[in-house]
């Protein structure tokens, strides 16, 4: 499959990420998984309009010309974005890890989307009760209670996130 044909694409499911030539399935969300991606969208649309943030669920980025990836949320600043698929990176982008999930194969993707220029990743694990934050300044990863940004300023602590 060209990207072109990939970018015509609607996939029965989850939607996949196209890896130099090769459509690969992402897995599907479980509860745990779904839970934390609907509060932290909901927690993220309340500050939306007063921090001027833009939260897309779901989303094609494209890391180069032949490889996009599907994140679970990414966030930009208030601006154009671009058409059909961002033509800019978000400042911010969130994976929740699902039971099957690996972080050997996460690790690729965060670095991927760093790489291009997104300032900051949230990993956030359901069945664990743990983040991982990635930034610009810690590529590297540290664990946090605090889901946190700068420019602008987001908070949110992660017993919101995760609790029942």
């Amino acid at each position: 499959m060209g990207v072109d044909e990939y970018l015509r694409t609607s996939f029965e499911g989850a939607d996949c990420e196209f890896l130099d030539g090769e459509v690969v399935e992402r897995n599907l969300g479980e509860l745990p998984h779904s839970t934390a991606q609907v509060r932290l969208i909901y927690l993220l649309m309340l500050i939306a309009e007063k921090t001027g943030i833009r939260v897309q669920p779901e989303i094609r980025i494209q890391i180069n010309p032949r490889r996009f990836r599907v994140a679970d949320i990414a966030v930009w600043r208030a601006g154009n974005i671009g058409t059909r698929v961002p033509s800019v990176p978000p400042f911010l982008v969130i994976e929740i890890l699902s039971a099957e999930d690996r972080m050997v194969r996460m690790q690729p993707k965060i670095q991927e989307y760093l790489s291009i220029g997104v300032e900051y990743v949230w990993l956030v694990d359901p069945q664990e009760g743990q983040a991982l934050l990635y930034s610009q300044q810690a590529p590297a990863g540290r664990l946090d209670d605090i889901l946190r940004t700068e420019n602008p300023s987001l908070e949110i602590p992660l017993e919101s996130v995760l609790s029942a």
